[in-house]
Formats: structure tokens, C-alpha cells, sequence
């Protein structure tokens, strides 16, 4: 399966007390799209430049998106192969620092394909729309790496 056909669903919601939940089908199993979201190189492929990552509760979580923003927190909980919870905030932001929201990442069987549901939760007012499209551009590229694919250039990163 190409990865074009390889992406079969998006659901974006935001709930009313300011999470952002945003789904896709992956035609890969849960157990492998896990391995994308733990380890180092499978997530570079698909997220940021450089990153340093101690996927266990209380582990780091540092992700240099484009050379400019990066993203930190901790590990709250890896469940091997259904979950991966971490805290997020951007370095020298004042708006959403370092560790102040969090996001899960829920991954269920479907068949042949994997069900991602992604939920950032604690984002203040304003910051919905900016999350939103940088998860919407990484789980599309997410879709494509999960299945061996090259998601190519990383347009976040000029």
C-alpha cells in the first residue's frame, strides 16, 4: 500500500475545555507505529531536526523542531504498544512554556491498520489554531513514515 492510500481518515476536534484531538488511520500495526513515537530516529523521521528523548515516566522529551523552536517536557507514561503521554511547551515561550500542556498519543488496532489518536491537552486560549496545524502537517507525515515511506522535505522547517 502506497502511502497515499496509506492515510484513510483525519478527525479534528476541539473540545470545550481546550484539548485538541486529532485522529488518522495508519495501515500499519499499533507495534509499529509505537516505535515512531520512542525512538529517536524513527521519530526524526517524521518530526524536528535533532532531538534527545528518555522514553520512560519522568524522561526527557526535548524535540528541536525546525533549528529555531523546540519543544520540551517529560515522559508521563509509555505503554508499550497502545500509548505515549509527554508533557510540551516551547523553550523562551511565555505562552506555552516548557512541560505546561500535554499530549497523548493513543494507538488502537483496527484491522490492518492502527487508529492515532492524538489529544493536547492544557493549551491556553489562542493557541488552539498554531498546535492544531503543526500536529495536523506531523501526523500527516507520521501517515507516510509509519508505513516506510519518505515524507520528503519538512516544510515547518523553513
Amino acid at each position: 500500500m502506497t502511502a497515499e492510500t496509506s492515510k484513510l481518515e483525519t478527525n479534528d476536534v476541539e473540545t470545550g475545555n481546550g484539548a485538541l484531538v486529532l485522529t488518522e488511520r495508519i495501515h500499519a500495526t499499533p507495534d509499529q507505529i509505537f516505535d515512531y513515537l520512542v525512538d529517536r530516529d524513527k521519530l526524526l523521521r517524521w518530526m524536528g531536526t535533532d532531538a534527545t528523548i528518555d522514553p520512560t515516566p519522568g524522561g526527557v522529551f526535548n524535540v528541536n523542531i525546525n533549528g529555531r523552536d523546540v519543544a520540551s517536557g517529560a515522559y508521563v507514561e509509555v505503554d508499550r504498544p497502545s500509548k505515549v503521554v509527554f508533557t510540551w511547551g516551547w523553550e523562551g515561550s511565555a505562552d506555552v512554556p516548557p512541560g505546561s500542556s500535554t499530549v497523548e498519543i493513543a494507538l488502537r488496532a483496527d484491522g490492518a491498520d492502527t487508529i492515532v489518536e492524538l489529544t493536547h491537552a492544557g493549551l491556553p486560549g489562542g493557541q488552539g489554531d498554531p498546535h492544531r496545524d503543526g500536529w495536523t502537517h506531523y501526523l500527516a507525515r507520521l501517515v507516510v513514515a509509519g508505513v516506510g515511506g519518505d515524507p520528503g522535505h519538512d516544510s515547518y522547517r523553513d
